[in-house]
């Protein structure tokens, strides 16, 4: 075992037997010598000197003692300089469960603490409370914490505000702003004790030049993003008395990442300066029933509940494993805090789908609010660009168990418009009917951004979609509306094959996969892809479960509805439709032939 984090200067003066403070006596509190009752509790067992703080001194007392503490050790909180777990029971008086316990009390004892944990266990919240632990019982110039995530927004937008909260709440020194926490040192000078940061993925020298300090805490949030070079960087900064906590979720598309070697090197026992702490959904006091204290971070006039309220229970866990079946990345990363291995074998992975619906809309000029374009309906609030091509994508069911899906693409965005099973799915007609209400809407929202573009709608035309397509054309040709319909047999071979493409689609189905598969692959420079995705769970889900393969030929096959029904999915028509919205199965301007006059 390393020697303990932060250890507090000895100071050489006699005091009472610390036995007496172990037996519950009182010997620097009927003495009244604050001096030596801030020595005896220093040298205690964590322990024992938390439960003499709280029980036997008052509260008169304790500030006199507390600033004893701050002279020996620099800083008013120096008494939890080994128990983070006490600190925050203690000190911010918030209530954590047992494995948030065990995370931030094995920080001042290992060099590396590697956290894979599941879905809505607390990870970030603990990790802000941990950065609050290290800031405050340390003398304000010794120690700088340094946090980071895969991207700045998830520093900024998820970490800090528990950091910026905790301060504030419990009256911490220094102040917050959005990314850095201040404290003035013993001159009064206003000294730099954290900040968060993000590092270009392929930028080896980003994590240089952090140190400054005898002391060095490293928080990676969201460390399954992490990028290997990136995450290879901190250990050059782990030296002398330096920490790294790394907790997020496992990659559920990334072999191999820095994140999973991290996680297995704590699994060795010859590891001594590294720890891997799982964290599993199945940990949840809500599933295990450990018994938890009341939470205490909720505003006052709550009603007092327990903590375990806040955390995922058995019927979340259910639910997701019926919905992505049990063997699905996202199942062994976010409810078994496991690594998939070979990333899954997805068509789309978890991730970029994830990415896509978490995107930031874009604002300023030439960027406007559905819900400001003064049409009845149009309620979304996301951004789309001025003169924005408006397209529909629709799936027909095959049969009463499938749903009936129109899906709309508006320049990037993608939403879910309309749903129906049952009976409406047997009547040609009415299903016309639905679309055609739909393309009304669209023409509608394409004038209001002045598109220069036609409606577009493509239509799954297998089985009965053939009558709706065929109603729709009609339609156009008597006036009922403007758009174009484009009937897509998806069981047709692609229009095009480029024999030294790396994926070359067998069916037209495959090619609609992969081609939206294009649009949402990450940008290395960005993280995000050419499409942001604001439709609904099931959709989310769906696009992220058919695997993709290969045939004896080497064509990449998407896997089919009745493959994917077998192991217990549901057909993914919503999928279905919003990657129609994208799909284009033939060229819109069609090439001259020579020769021939037009």
């Amino acid at each position: 075992m390393l020697r303990k984090q932060f250890p507090p200067p000895a100071r050489p003066r006699v005091v009472p037997p610390a036995r007496e403070l172990r037996n519950g006596r009182q010997p620097g509190v009927i003495s009244r010598d604050a001096s030596n009752v801030a020595d005896i509790l220093l040298r205690a067992p964590a322990a024992t000197r938390r439960r003499a703080f709280k029980h036997d001194i008052t509260a008169r007392e304790r500030p006199h003692v507390m600033r004893e503490v701050e002279r020996a050790t620099g800083s008013m909180y120096g008494l939890w300089h080994d128990t983070p777990s006490g600190f925050i029971e203690d000190v911010l008086g918030e209530s954590i469960w047992g494995k948030q316990r065990e995370i931030v009390d094995a920080v001042p004892f290992h060099k590396r603490i590697a956290v894979p944990a599941g879905f809505g266990v607390g990870k970030t919240w603990i990790a802000g409370r941990l950065v609050a632990w290290a800031g405050a019982v340390n003398a304000p110039g010794t120690m700088v914490i340094v946090t980071t995530a895969t991207r700045f927004r998830q520093v900024r937008n998820q970490l800090w505000p528990h950091i910026r909260k905790t301060v504030a709440r419990a009256g911490l020194p220094g102040y917050c702003d959005t990314t850095q926490w201040k404290m003035p040192d013993q001159w009064g000078n206003d000294v730099l004790v954290a900040y968060g940061f993000t590092a270009p993925e392929n930028d080896e020298a980003a994590m240089q030049g952090i140190h400054g300090t005898p002391k060095l805490l490293i928080v990676v949030d969201e460390a399954g993003g992490i990028a290997r070079m990136i995450g290879n960087g901190t250990n050059n900064l782990l030296t002398g008395d330096a920490r790294m906590l790394a907790i997020g979720n496992p990659a559920m598309d990334d072999p191999r990442s820095w994140f999973e070697g991290l996680c297995e090197e704590g699994e060795d026992p010859e590891e001594r300066g590294t720890v891997t702490i799982p964290i599993a959904t199945f940990d949840s006091p809500a599933i295990t029933r450990e018994r938890v204290p009341y939470c205490n971070d909720c505003p006052d006039g709550v009603p007092a509940h327990s903590l375990a309220i806040h955390l995922p229970d058995q019927e979340w866990v259910d639910r997701t494993i019926r919905e992505y079946g049990p063997d699905h990345p996202y199942v062994i990363a976010k409810v078994h805090a496991k690594f998939p291995k070979g990333g899954g074998g997805l068509t789309i992975p978890v991730t970029w789908v994830e990415a896509a619906q978490t995107s930031d809309d874009p604002t300023g000029p030439g960027w406007r609010r559905l819900c400001d374009l003064g049409i009845e309906k149009e309620t979304a609030t996301h951004t789309v660009k001025e003169g924005a091509w408006v397209r529909l994508g629709v799936d027909v069911a095959a049969d009463g168990g499938d749903e009936f899906v129109i899906s709309r693409i508006v320049g990037d965005v993608i939403e879910t418009r309309y749903t129906a099973s049952g009976a409406i799915n047997d009547d040609q007609v009415l299903l016309a009917e639905k679309v055609l209400e739909e393309i009304k809407a669209a023409q509608l929202l394409a004038d209001a951004l002045s598109s220069p573009h036609a409606v577009r709608v493509k239509v799954d035309q297998n089985g009965i979609g053939h009558g709706v397509v065929s109603m729709l054309k009609r339609w156009a040709d008597t006036g009922r509306h403007q758009a174009d319909i484009v009937g897509v047999m998806v069981s047709e071979s692609p229009e095009q094959d480029d024999p030294g493409a790396q994926m070359r689609p067998y069916r037209k189905r495959d090619e609609m996969w992969l081609a939206t598969r294009g649009l949402l692959q990450p940008d290395p420079s960005t993280g995000l892809g050419r499409l942001r995705l604001r439709v609904d769970r099931q959709t989310g889900i769906q696009l992220s479960t058919p695997r993709l393969g290969s045939n004896s030929a080497g064509y990449s096959v998407v896997e089919s509805k009745k493959a994917m029904k077998q192991r217990g999915m549901k057909s993914p028509d919503r999928a279905d439709a919003a990657l129609l919205t994208v799909y284009e199965p033939e060229p819109l301007n069609q090439p001259r032939r020579r020769g021939l006059l037009n």
